[in-house]
C-alpha cells in the first residue's frame, strides 16, 4: 500500500458527465509516477476553450485508450493509497464518479487548496499561484507536472501546516535578551518569510517584513526590529512566540503583542504604537496575558492592520445597495460586478460609483457575474503575471460557457464609469 496517491486529470472541460478526461497522472510521496495517460475521448472531437489552458490538442490523443479503459487500474491504485491528495480535490472526486469509481470510498487527504485558504485567511488560489507563494515554479496545466506541484504543496501544508512544516526543518539558535541567553528555531529568510505570512504575522514582502518595530518593557522607544526565529505554538491555546532581534538584542514577543507593532510594516503613519505591557520573555504568558494583549492589540493596533482595512472594505461593500431609480440605459445597470485586486480608485468609492448606476455589487465570482474590475495584484500570492482567485474562476466560467463575464482593468472601468455617467 502506498503513502499517498496524489491524482490530477486535464479535461475536456469542467463539467463532470459531461465533459471527458485527456489525461491522468497519479504519483506517490516520493514523486515516483505510478500513472501518466493521455486519454482519447469517445464523445468530443474538440475542446477548443479547454486547449486553451491545457494545451492538449485533438491529435495529440489520437490513438490513445479512452479513459474508461483506464479506471480499473486507476482505481486499483487509488484503493491502495492511505490518502488521495488533488488540488481543489473536488473537481477530481467529481469525475471519479462520473466516470464510476465512487469517490467516497477512497481516503482522503488535505485538500492544499483548502489548507492554504484556511491559513491565509480563507482566500482561495489556483495552484500555480500557492506554487509560487512556496517559491516553486512548473509549467501549470499538465498533468504530471501538476501533481508533482500539488505533492511539494502537500508536505508544506497539511496536517498542521506551514508551522510544523517549518519546526522539523528549523535549525536551533541562541540570542541574548535583558533576562539572560534565549533559545529559538531558525529558518532560512524565504522560509521564514513565507511562514509569517502564512500567520498573518507580517506582510507579503521582504521589504515590508523587515520594516518591523519592537517596544517593550525592555526599550525606553520604538526600535527597528528584524524576525530572526520562532518558538512552538503552544498545543493548548493555539498561539506563537515569535524573535525579534534589535539593537543587538533578542526579544521573544507573542503574535497578538507583535500585530500592535508593526503599524509602520502594515502601512501606518509614524512610528509603531507605544504598546504598555508584557514583552514575553522565555517564559509563558499564560491565558490571562494573551487575553489582556490580545485586548490592547485590538484597542491600540488594529487601526493600522492591513487585516482591520480589510474588515473595513468588506463592511462598507456589504453596505452599499443598487439604485433602482438609476438610468435603465447605463451599462451598469441591473448588471452584477465584482471587484479584485488594489486600485488607485478606493474600492468603496468605485462600489458606490456603480451601485449609484443601478450595479448590484457582489464580493464572489459567479456565473451570474457581469462585470469583474481587475486591479493589481499582489506577486507574492499570485506570481508574476499571475491572476487573482476571481480571475481564474471568470476564465474557467467563460471557457465552459457557463458565464460571460467582461474582465475589466483599472483604466477600461474608469472609462466605461465615465461613458455611464455620460461624461
Amino acid at each position: 500500500m502506498t503513502e499517498l496517491a496524489v491524482l490530477d486529470f486535464e479535461t475536456t472541460g469542467l463539467v463532470p458527465g459531461q465533459d471527458e478526461v485527456l489525461q491522468v497522472a497519479v504519483v506517490d510521496e516520493t514523486g515516483a509516477v505510478l500513472m501518466n495517460e493521455y486519454c482519447r475521448p469517445q464523445r468530443h472531437t474538440a475542446w477548443a476553450d479547454a486547449q486553451k489552458v491545457n494545451g492538449i490538442a485533438p491529435q495529440d490523443v489520437c490513438g490513445k485508450p479512452p479513459f474508461e479503459a483506464l479506471v480499473p487500474r486507476l482505481q486499483e491504485i487509488l484503493s491502495g493509497a492511505r490518502r488521495v491528495v488533488a488540488y481543489n480535490d473536488g473537481f477530481e472526486k467529481a469525475f471519479l464518479d462520473a466516470y464510476g469509481i465512487p469517490s467516497r470510498g477512497l481516503r482522503w487527504g488535505e485538500d492544499p487548496m483548502a489548507a492554504f485558504a484556511q491559513q491565509m485567511g480563507g482566500q482561495k488560489r489556483s495552484l500555480s499561484a500557492v506554487a509560487s507563494f512556496f517559491g516553486y515554479e512548473f509549467e501549470a496545466h499538465d498533468a504530471l507536472a501538476d501533481v508533482r506541484a500539488t505533492l511539494y504543496l502537500y508536505e508544506r501544508l497539511a496536517d498542521g501546516g506551514l508551522l510544523r512544516w517549518a519546526t522539523r526543518n528549523a535549525s536551533p539558535a541562541w540570542g541574548q535578551s535583558p533576562r539572560g541567553p534565549v533559545a529559538y528555531q531558525t529558518l532560512p529568510p524565504e522560509d521564514m518569510l513565507r511562514l509569517l505570512k502564512c500567520l498573518g504575522l507580517c506582510p507579503l514582502t521582504a521589504a515590508q517584513a523587515r520594516q518591523l518595530w519592537y517596544k517593550g518593557i525592555y526599550t525606553a522607544s520604538p526600535r527597528p526590529c528584524e524576525i530572526v526565529g520562532f518558538q512552538n505554538r503552544s498545543k493548548e491555546d493555539g498561539w506563537l512566540v515569535v524573535a525579534v532581534e534589535a539593537d543587538g538584542m533578542t526579544y521573544l514577543v507573542c503574535d497578538d503583542y507583535l500585530r500592535e507593532m508593526q503599524a509602520p510594516a502594515f502601512g501606518g503613519d509614524g512610528a509603531a504604537a507605544s504598546v504598555p505591557g508584557q514583552a514575553v520573555g522565555t517564559g509563558r504568558t499564560g491565558r490571562a496575558s494573551r487575553a489582556g494583549i490580545a485586548a490592547r492589540g485590538k484597542a491600540e493596533g488594529a487601526a493600522n492592520s492591513r487585516y482591520a482595512a480589510f474588515a473595513r472594505k468588506s463592511a462598507a461593500l456589504k453596505n452599499v445597495e443598487a439604485n433602482p431609480d438609476a438610468d435603465p440605459s447605463n451599462p451598469f445597470y441591473g448588471k452584477a460586478v465584482v471587484f479584485t485586486g488594489d486600485m488607485e480608485m478606493p474600492r468603496a468609492e468605485a462600489a458606490q460609483a456603480v451601485a449609484e448606476l443601478g450595479a448590484h455589487v457582489k464580493s464572489a465570482v459567479s456565473r451570474k457575474t457581469d462585470y469583474l474590475v481587475a486591479g493589481a495584484q499582489d506577486p507574492a500570492l499570485v506570481g508574476a503575471g499571475g491572476r487573482s482567485g476571481k480571475e481564474e474562476k471568470a476564465a474557467a466560467l467563460n471557457e465552459s460557457g457557463q458565464g460571460k463575464i467582461e474582465i475589466l482593468d483599472e483604466a477600461a472601468f474608469r472609462a466605461l464609469l465615465a461613458q455611464a455617467r455620460g461624461q
